[in-house]
């Protein structure tokens, strides 16, 4: 007998929620009482990684907690309106959340460049963690993520390398995971549409010239041409740096 779903959103967070288990059990990311961090910037990806998290945390064995955090700021500092929209939602996840200023070392130069910007947003991340007693911080990069990743490594640095599913931090106290690293943007972005995201636009203005937009552009022109091209790099760029 076909399953009958309350929602589409629902159908779409069932399946999903498959392909973030498969992560987790294979990358260790998740254990018996975790306190997880989840790193929600109001994209659909990061709102999603949330969604999906709270999801199968009620079928899960595997008992764990969430804490959502948002850090407000970008390349031009913390001085960015935060959306009552994004707020409402947060606040009806059911999830505790903590909203922080980005963190910025003394004499940051701004408009800061992309890896300046992420290297302090993580920075703030791990600093919220720590205050909320969290060992583990996940973030919702999703598999075009990681061959963007990779091409970007490969041109600038000729290494086909790409980020780590999950990565330990500080002799282990904490561990950077990417649930999301099974997952196609495109079903994220009809899984996002099937929830109604209140998605937060990105006004940074360092966005549209960033060497990873150019190499979303890049990849989505290869993938025109080679339907399997995205995951094929993933797994080159992963045994590579085996």
């Amino acid at each position: 007998m076909a399953r009958k779903w309350r929602s589409d959103a629902e159908r779409h967070a069932f399946f999903l929620s498959k392909k973030v288990d498969d992560a987790v059990r294979n990358y260790n990311m998740i254990e018996p009482g975790d306190r997880v961090l989840v790193g929600v910037s109001g994209g659909k990806d990061s709102m999603a990684l949330l969604r999906l998290l709270s999801y199968r945390q009620r079928y899960s064995p595997v008992k764990y907690e969430l804490v959502a955090a948002h850090v407000r700021g970008d390349a031009r500092g913390s001085e960015v309106e935060m959306p009552e929209p994004f707020v409402q939602w947060l606040e009806g996840e059911g999830v505790r959340y903590v909203i922080r200023d980005i963190v910025l070392p003394e004499g940051e130069r701004l408009p800061m460049d992309c890896e300046r910007c992420a290297r302090n947003r993580r920075r703030t991340l791990f600093e919220i963690a720590e205050a909320e007693d969290c060992g583990k911080v996940a973030l919702g990069h999703h598999i075009e993520d990681f061959a963007h990743t990779a091409l970007m490594n490969l041109f600038l640095h000729g290494r086909l390398e790409t980020m780590a599913f999950r990565r330990d931090y500080f002799g282990g106290r904490f561990a950077l995971i990417r649930p999301l690293a099974y997952i196609r943007e495109n079903d994220l972005a009809r899984f996002a549409k099937a929830c109604g995201f209140p998605i937060v636009e990105n006004t940074c203005p360092m966005a549209a010239a960033s060497r990873r937009k150019a190499a979303m552009e890049l990849m989505k022109q290869i993938s025109r041409e080679f339907r399997s091209a995205c995951a094929n790099i993933v797994r080159a760029a992963c045994a590579g740096s085996e």
